[in-house]
This record gives C-alpha cells, sequence and structure tokens, in this order.
C-alpha cells in the first residue's frame, strides 16, 4: 500500500488512486479539497389542489465529485508536456469505479472514476496547474470496516455509524445448508465448499467468473446501526463477515 504522507513533509497533499500514488508522478495535491457531500435520491410530486408536495425520499445518495487543485513543474530530466502525459496516462489507466485515497482523509476511501478532460495550464513550460475531478460514490467506506470477522451463532457485530451497511460474506461449509440471520433479514445458502455472497453487488459466487445466485435465498443482508446479534443455522467450518461500514 503506498504511503498516504510523504516522509519529511508530513501534510503535502497526496492521493492514491488504483493503489498508485500521485507523488510518483511529481504531482502535489496544493490544497486541501471540499468537503463533498451527496444528495438524497427524492422524487417530488405535486397534486392540483392541495398545499404543499408530496416528498418521497430513497435510503440511497447521488454520485459526487471529489476536486484536486494540483501542480506539476518542470524537472531536469522530464519537461512538462512529459509529465502531464505520464501523469494522465496513469490516471486514464483505470476503468470503473476504482479505489481512490487521500492523506486528508486518511480513514476512509472512495471508489470513484476519472474521465479527463481536465485542462493543465502552462507557465513558460515550467510548472502547470490543473483541477482534476473524480467522480466518487456517495459512500465513504471505513478503512477499519474491510476486515473480515470471524463469526459464528450468537457473536455480535456493532456498527459505528449512522448507515446500514452491506457486507461481504464468506462460508465454509461441505455440502450444507446454513443460513445468517442479521436484524430479522435471513439469507440461506447451498455451500459444498465455500461461497462468498456480496449484499453490495447481490450476487454469490466462488470464483468471481463462477456464478452462485441460484444456490442462495431469502435477503441480502445489511448491517444496520449499533449492535447486531448473528444467528446462524446449519454446520459451517467458518463464516467471515466484511462489514464495509461506510458514512457519507
Amino acid at each position: 500500500m503506498p504511503k498516504l504522507f510523504n516522509d519529511g513533509t508530513n501534510r503535502q497533499g497526496l492521493i492514491v488512486y488504483g493503489g498508485e500514488s500521485s507523488s510518483n508522478y511529481g504531482m502535489v495535491v496544493a490544497e486541501a479539497p471540499a468537503y463533498e457531500r451527496p444528495k438524497r435520491k427524492e422524487t417530488i410530486f405535486t397534486v392540483p389542489g392541495r398545499n404543499g408536495t408530496i416528498l418521497f425520499q430513497e435510503d440511497a445518495w447521488e454520485d459526487v465529485t471529489r476536486s484536486y487543485k494540483v501542480w506539476l513543474a518542470e524537472e531536469q530530466n522530464d519537461s512538462l508536456v512529459e509529465k502531464v502525459d505520464a501523469l494522465e496516462a496513469w490516471l486514464n489507466s483505470q476503468n470503473g469505479y476504482t479505489r481512490l485515497e487521500d492523506n486528508f482523509e486518511p480513514d476512509v476511501y472512495r471508489l470513484a472514476y476519472y474521465s479527463g478532460g481536465d485542462e493543465f495550464s502552462n507557465n513558460m513550460t515550467q510548472y502547470g496547474e490543473a483541477k482534476l475531478n473524480f467522480t466518487c460514490r456517495p459512500e465513504r467506506f471505513l478503512k477499519s470496516g474491510e476486515t473480515a470477522i470471524a463469526v459464528t451463532d450468537g457473536s455480535a457485530l456493532t456498527n459505528p455509524t449512522k448507515y446500514a451497511s452491506k457486507p461481504l460474506i464468506h462460508i465454509e461449509a461441505d455440502n450444507e445448508t446454513v443460513s445468517i440471520t442479521i436484524n430479522g433479514k435471513t439469507i440461506t445458502a447451498e455451500v459444498t465448499d465455500y461461497l462468498n455472497i456480496d449484499c453490495d453487488r447481490m450476487d454469490a459466487y466462488r470464483l468471481e467468473a463462477e456464478n452462485r445466485n441460484n444456490k442462495i435465498s431469502g435477503a441480502f443482508l445489511t448491517i444496520p446501526p449499533g449492535e447486531n446479534v448473528i444467528t446462524v443455522t446449519g454446520t459451517a467450518s467458518l463464516i467471515t463477515i466484511t462489514p464495509n461500514f461506510f458514512t457519507i
């Protein structure tokens, strides 16, 4: 994992995108980005003759844009245009939502994509400035929620946020039917050796290419805020839950 802090410069701005640091390209984030916050998905209806409006709010949010003001400087062995080209090649090498981190909020990460089209100023070919824009999913995922936690019947799992997370569940069993219940919702899986259930993607699989949605039934689980007691029926040699806690 690349460092989120430059040695000797403490909080000089850095981003890590797709596992690679902006410091590899001589790019410096010139100032802290704004605290962008997503808009809730909602629909407003008006009814003729009725005061006010009817509001329907979803438990979902829109994507946001996270912008970084950055600069690059020409160096002895690299011209400014070469550095800009290398930087753009790095950013454009990722497809789809990709992990994005920075040292301004080091305890969280985002899923983001870079569409390009940003313009670098050209100050006598010596240094250039730009604002890089990343489109991000609304969640700020807690790095503390990335750890797979082994659970058994009666285990408790505490969600420290105000938002219900969508976990990744891993089950190992020898030709068993295993059911897991959290907060009144149950998912049941037929497991021959092992199975992964991604409740965010609503997908069950062994390897990524081995779809096993026909082996599960019930509801994809969420982990509500606060303490949650987990109920397990059936015999499993191992169950782990990666909670994927997030905040908005």
